[in-house]
């Protein structure tokens, strides 16, 4: 079922609306912990973990291929107290660029495991409306899960998975890369 541009516009636009209304409950509910609790209350909360640079990259990496668990902007609050990455906006690029890459090791994956046995069981018994969306909407849908907060990583495997063209998938999502630093400077303007 073909869709016009402008059905697949509303979509993303719609999307991206849910997005930044997310990003401002995000940074609502960052401003009301901030204050609720002093600095030297959540140091001694989140200080061994904040501190573990290791630590915070291994929980980011696993959660951006784990199809985002935990929501990025938590990282980039991270990169914005702690400085442990360097100057935040060079922090913020390499958290999307980890961000990114996480994406295509899941398109990757998905183009891999496609064709399987166990893979066609999933497709058929839950995946059907997931592709038919992916084939309704195309590189909107993996624009939209670039920078929303859609789980960008699922939409990767589900892209790889449903057969898209490869440069499509890569031009397309290069708007994480985009969502990382425009989000980044939200929150670095909220909070100062």
């Amino acid at each position: 079922m073909e869709i016009s541009k402008q059905e697949r516009r509303t979509f993303l636009i719609r999307q991206i609306l849910k997005g930044l209304f997310f990003l401002a409950v995000l940074i609502i509910g960052f401003l009301v912990f901030e204050k609720a609790f002093p600095a030297n209350e959540r140091e001694v909360w989140f200080g061994s973990i904040y501190d573990n640079i290791s630590l915070v990259l291994s929980i980011f990496i696993t959660s951006e291929v784990l199809f985002g668990i935990i929501p990025p902007e938590v990282f980039m609050l991270w990169a914005l107290r702690t400085g442990h990455l360097g100057q935040y906006f060079i922090a913020i690029g390499i958290l999307s660029l980890i961000s990114y890459l996480a994406g295509a090791f899941n398109f990757n994956l998905g183009r891999w495991i496609r064709n399987t046995r166990f893979f066609v069981r999933i497709r058929r018994t839950w995946l059907q409306n997931s592709l038919l969306q992916l084939q309704r909407y195309g590189g909107y849908l993996i624009v939209v899960a670039a920078l929303t907060p859609l789980p960008f990583s699922a939409i990767a495997l589900l892209s790889g998975a449903g057969n898209v063209d490869s440069r499509t998938y890569y031009i397309n999502s290069l708007w994480r890369i985009v969502r990382y630093f425009v989000y980044a400077l939200i929150l670095y303007e909220t909070s100062l």
